[in-house]
């Protein structure tokens, strides 16, 4: 297939979604369309192995992932894989966190290679973007470079947006996001915090 014929290929509606969260405001039709530039996170394996990768996906009490693309640093996720996710709002402040990891199937843990958060607090109901992202490994150091992008398309479903706005005005309550295994564990976490400890004093992460 051509660059062009992919293209269109990837845009084409998605054929399963995959709903998940406690939320009654509201939903977010996400799907992750393709990542583009990401760095080999494989140079140590045997000639030719490239990064395998996937998307971390976090929303409130929610942790979903795609699928795997092998050996490719421009992974396409086409409309019969896994990459379509429908979050159920519980507040109107919340972020979608992505994070893009190399898939590691051993012991060690899956590398990050740069994560993203979404505010959709500015978005309009029942309309779609198309929204490209740079990727970093962490949200705070100064000096950081772009570990290539992300591209996804996004849609609110809000059936009442009054008692969505209400919500704002009330804190969030404390979500929990249950996983089995400890490589989960960190997966979840520096998708939303990134791969540095940033409460942690360090020269790097002093806020200015």
């Amino acid at each position: 297939m051509t660059k062009e014929q992919i293209k269109a290929e990837v845009m084409k509606a998605s054929y399963s979604w995959i709903d998940s969260g406690a939320g009654k405001l509201g939903r977010v039709y996400l799907e992750i369309l393709s990542a583009e530039g990401l760095p080999n996170m494989d140079t140590g394996s045997y000639l030719g192995n490239l990064t395998d990768s996937f998307v971390s996906i976090v929303y409130e009490d929610t942790h979903l992932t795609t699928d795997t693309i092998d050996d490719c640093l421009d992974p396409v996720w086409f409309p019969w894989s896994r990459r379509a996710f429908i979050f159920n709002i519980g507040h109107a402040s919340s972020q979608i966190f992505l994070g893009v990891f190399d898939y590691d199937s051993g012991f060690s843990d899956h590398d990050l290679i740069g994560r993203v958060s979404i505010d959709i607090t500015n978005l309009r109901p029942n309309t779609e973007y198309l929204l490209t992202y740079n990727l970093y490994p962490s949200a705070i150091v100064p000096g950081r470079n772009s570990q290539g992008k992300i591209y996804v398309r996004l849609r609110l479903e809000i059936p009442d947006e009054r008692k969505l706005a209400l919500s704002a005005l009330e804190p969030p309550s404390p979500v929990y996001v249950n996983v089995k295994r400890r490589k989960e564990f960190r997966v979840v976490r520096q998708t939303c915090l990134g791969n540095v400890e940033v409460d942690r004093y360090s020269v790097r992460t002093i806020k200015m």
